[in-house]
């Protein structure tokens, strides 16, 4: 057991490094200051995908003076259910699964998944996608117009960062399709390409592989995921 917690906890510090990822969805809106009015906070939900959808998501985390990192991101979707592939340096592949029976998250090579107390579902695999840009809204002002991987989108700045988002305007992916941190550390970019909409998806790819052992997060003190209410 303590084995498996060391490899939970670096699971975890991936995720939070994901950061990026996840954050909230739909970041709470700060509190206007006396006599200012109250921007309307862009959410990151559900709704703002097709029934189902399949994408793939690129971070390239690019130090001035080192080796740019690049760490891709597999998600795919189907109504309520959601999956979220990606390798991690220490875990080898590890991966997000929301179905009918909860919200796991399966490491292959030990062949366990943690069973989330909590709801995540698919707004928590997107949250695990997309939480960069979702923190960089809530300040954003549009600032233009272009077309990213295909996608159009609406370009938004943070003026206290100079963090970009394009977000996307596409009924069936209004969800963030490039965003760019830029300072003298260097650079982040998060990126979607491979954007299918609306397609067939089999059930089985959203289910745990027969044999898996489950782990309860109720049942492993101080073992939790981040980024999931």
């Amino acid at each position: 057991m303590l084995q498996l917690r060391k490899h939970i906890a670096g699971l975890l510090s991936v995720i939070g490094i994901i950061g990026l990822a996840v954050g909230t969805v739909g970041a709470v809106p700060q509190k206007p200051k006396k006599g200012a009015t109250q921007k309307p906070v862009t959410q990151i939900t559900r709704s703002n995908l097709a029934k189902s959808a399949k994408f793939k998501v690129t971070q390239t985390i690019a130090p001035k003076g080192s080796a740019p990192l690049v760490r891709s991101f597999f998600v795919e979707v189907k109504g309520e259910k959601a999956r979220l592939d990606y390798d991690d340096p220490a875990l080898g592949p590890v991966r997000y699964v929301a179905n009918e029976k909860g919200v796991f998250f399966y490491m292959p090579g030990n062949e366990t998944a943690v069973k989330q107390s909590v709801q995540g579902g698919v707004e928590g695999a997107l949250r695990l996608a997309f939480a960069q840009a979702n923190e960089r809204l809530v300040k954003a002002k549009k600032v233009g117009q272009g077309t990213v991987s295909g996608q159009p989108t609406v370009i938004y700045k943070d003026p206290d960062t100079g963090a970009v988002v394009y977000m996307g305007t596409n009924p069936g992916f209004r969800l963030p399709v490039k965003s760019v941190i830029q300072n003298e550390g260097g650079s982040n970019t998060v990126q979607v390409s491979d954007i299918q909409l609306n397609i067939s998806i089999a059930d089985s790819r959203f289910a745990l592989p027969k044999g898996t052992q489950i782990i309860d997060s109720k049942d492993a003190p101080g073992v939790g995921v981040p980024g999931i209410p």
